[in-house]
C-alpha cells in the first residue's frame, strides 16, 4: 500500500485470516486456515501467523514494516479480543505513519500525481494511431493501445513474418489477462480485432499518432521518419521508440522536425510503467505534451527528459552496472554483488539484470556510452567475451545465470574460467558493496540535474522508482542521497577515487548540490 500505514481494518479479523490463506498460495483452504485462527486452535493459530509472516519477510526483506505491524494486530485481537485488536491497531497506525518508510512511500505518491499533470501546451487527442515495426517490442506497443487506449491500431512491417509474431505477442499477452480474469474472453476477441497488420505504407497517411518500433539502428530509424514525414499531415505526431539514439538526428531527414519526439518504453511494455518522453533540440513542446498525455491513457508514467546519450534512466544505470562489473574483476563473488543489492532493496541484481537485458544488448550500450562519458565509465575488457562466446543471457538461456525457462537458477561456474577471473574475496560486507555500486548514480545523477536533462529531483527519482525499480521505500535516488547526507556522500566518493580510481571522483555538480543544502533543497530555492 503507498501510504505504507495500513494495518487492519473494522472487520479485521475475519477478513486477516482470509488474506493470510490467499498469501498461502490457496483459496480453496481458506475456510480451513480461518477456523484454526478463528475457532479456540492457539497452535493452529501460531503455525499460521508464523507461516504468514515467513512469507511476507519472503516478499518485504524486512523493509517494509506495515505487513508485520497487519500480522501483530490481527494476533492481539485473536488472542485478546477485539478491543485489545483496536487498541493495538491504533497504536500501529499512530508509529507507522510517521515512520521514514512512510514518509518515502507518500513522497512517492505525491509524484505520481504531480506526474499526472502536464504545464506545457495543450496535447493533441490521439484518435488514429499507428506502430512501425512489428515484433515482440511493436506487438507489445500495439497490444498496450488496443487494451488501454480501446483505439484500432495499424501494425506496418516489411514482413508478414514479423507481423505474424507482433500479433502472437499480443495474443499472448490478452490471453495471460484472461487467465488471470482481468479480461473476459469477449472483450479479448474485441480488442485483438483492434489490431490491423499491414504491409502496405499508405494505410497509415490517415493516422495522427505514430510510434516508430524498429531495430536499434541510425540509418534504418533515419529512413522509417523520413518516408513517414512524407506520407503523413503536418500534424500528425511521429515518435520513436529508442533508448540510445539521438532524436534530432533521427529527425534529421524530415521537414517537420517539431513532431519528431522520443517515446522510449521499457521492456517489457505491458508490465514496466515508465516511458521516457525524450525531447531533442527541435522537439515542439505540443509534441511532447501529447506524447505524455498518451503514455497517461496507456497506463503509464511519463517523464520528459532532454536527450542525452542514453537518456536518464540507461545513463544512470549504467554507472552503476559498470561498477557492479568492476566489483566482479576485483574478485568479488558474483552472487555477493548481486544479493548485495537485492537485501538493499533492488528488485534483482545487476549481473541479473544484465542477462534480462541481454548480454550483447549491455555490450553494444558500454561502447555507445563509454564513447560519450570516456574515462567517467570504463568497462572491463571481458564483458565483450560474453556475447562473443555465444552469451546472450535470458533471451537464448545462456547468460551470466543458468536458466530453468525464465527461472534464474544460479550463476554459470563456466562464467568465471570464460572471463579469466577467479572469484578470491572473502565474503564481504554486503551493505559497503551497494553503496559503492549506488554513489556513482548519485555521482551522476547531479551531473544530470545540472545539465538540466529531467526537471528536478522529483522526477528524476520517479523516474528510477518506475524504470529500474530503485526501492520506493528509499524514496527515490535523489531523497535517499539528501538522507544520507550529500557532504557525507561527496567524502565517500573521495576515499573510493583514491583507492580504487579516479572515476569516483565526486563531480562539481554534486560538490554544489552537497553545499546548497541536497537535491531538494536546490530545488524548491
Amino acid at each position: 500500500a503507498i501510504a505504507g500505514t495500513c494495518v487492519g481494518g473494522g472487520t479485521e479479523l475475519a477478513l486477516a485470516s482470509t488474506w493470510i490463506a490467499m498469501a498461502d498460495g490457496d483459496a480453496r483452504r481458506s475456510g480451513g486456515l480461518r477456523r484454526l485462527l478463528l475457532e479456540g486452535n492457539p497452535l493452529g493459530r501460531r503455525l499460521v501467523l508464523a507461516q504468514a509472516r515467513r512469507r511476507t519477510l519472503a516478499q518485504t526483506k524486512g523493509h517494509y514494516p506495515a505487513p508485520l505491524r497487519a500480522l501483530d494486530v490481527v494476533a492481539t485481537g485473536l488472542e485478546r479480543g477485539p478491543g485489545a485488536g483496536f487498541e493495538a491497531e491504533a497504536r500501529a497506525i499512530g508509529e507507522l505513519a510517521v515512520s521514514p518508510v512512510a514518509k518515502n512511500l507518500i513522497h512517492v505518491f505525491r509524484l505520481m500525481e504531480a506526474s499526472k499533470k502536464d504545464d506545457g501546451p495543450p496535447p493533441q487527442e490521439v484518435r488514429r494511431p499507428a506502430v512501425v515495426g512489428a515484433g515482440v517490442m511493436g506487438g507489445g506497443i500495439a497490444h498496450l493501445i488496443a487494451d488501454k487506449a480501446d483505439l484500432p491500431v495499424r501494425i506496418l512491417d516489411l514482413r508478414a513474418d514479423a507481423l505474424a509474431t507482433a500479433l502472437s505477442h499480443a495474443a499472448a499477452l490478452f490471453d495471460r489477462q484472461v487467465r488471470r480474469r482481468r479480461l473476459a474472453p469477449a472483450a479479448r476477441r474485441r480488442k485483438m480485432a483492434l489490431l490491423k497488420p499491414t504491409l502496405d505504407a499508405t494505410t497509415l497517411a490517415a493516422s495522427d499518432f505514430v510510434v516508430e518500433a524498429v531495430v536499434e539502428s541510425l540509418p534504418v530509424k533515419q529512413q522509417v521518419m523520413a518516408d513517414l514525414d512524407r506520407r503523413l499531415a503536418p500534424d500528425a505526431i511521429l515518435a520513436t521508440n529508442t533508448s540510445s539514439l539521438s532524436i534530432d538526428a533521427i529527425g534529421s531527414g524530415t521537414a517537420h522536425r517539431g513532431r519528431v519526439v522520443g517515446m522510449h518504453f521499457f521492456n517489457p511494455v505491458d508490465r514496466m510503467p515508465l516511458v521516457e518522453v525524450v525531447v531533442g533540440e527541435r522537439t515542439a513542446g505540443a509534441a511532447a505534451s501529447t506524447v505524455s498525455a498518451f503514455a497517461r491513457r496507456l497506463g503509464k508514467t511519463p517523464v520528459v527528459v532532454r536527450e542525452c546519450p542514453g537518456f536518464l534512466v540507461n545513463r544512470l544505470l549504467m554507472f552503476y552496472s559498470a561498477e557492479a562489473l568492476w566489483l566482479i574483476d576485483e574478485g568479488h563473488r558474483i552472487e555477493d554483488v548481486d544479493r548485495a543489492m537485492v537485501d538493499w532493496g533492488m528488485p534483482m541484481g545487476p549481473a541479473r539484470l544484465a542477462d534480462e537485458v541481454g548480454l550483447d544488448v549491455a555490450a553494444k550500450v558500454s561502447h555507445i556510452l563509454t564513447e560519450a562519458f570516456g574515462e567517467r565509465l570504463p568497462f572491463p575488457p571481458w564483458l565483450d567475451r560474453l556475447p562473443e562466446g555465444g552469451r546472450l543471457g535470458l533471451k537464448n538461456g545462456r547468460g551470466i545465470y543458468l536458466y530453468e525457462g525464465r527461472k534464474a537458477k544460479r550463476v554459470d561456474p563456466a562464467v568465471a574460467a570464460e572471463i579469466g577471473i577467479t572469484p578470491r574475496r572473502a565474503a564481504p560486507e554486503l551493505a559497503a558493496l551497494a553503496r559503492r555500486m549506488i554513489l556513482p548514480m548519485v555521482n551522476e545523477a547531479a551531473r544530470c540535474l545540472a545539465e538540466g536533462i529531467v526537471e528536478g529531483p522529483g522526477p528524476l527519482d520517479l523516474a528510477m522508482i518506475f524504470g529500474t525499480g530503485f526501492p520506493p521505500f528509499r524514496g527515490g535516488l535523489c531523497r535517499w542521497a539528501d538522507a544520507e547526507g550529500l557532504p557525507a556522500l561527496v567524502g565517500e566518493l573521495e576515499a573510493l577515487a583514491a583507492a580504487v580510481g579516479p572515476r569516483h571522483l565526486p563531480s562539481e555538480a554534486l560538490r554544489s548540490f552537497a553545499a546548497g543544502g541536497g537535491f531538494y533543497a536546490a530545488a524548491e530555492a
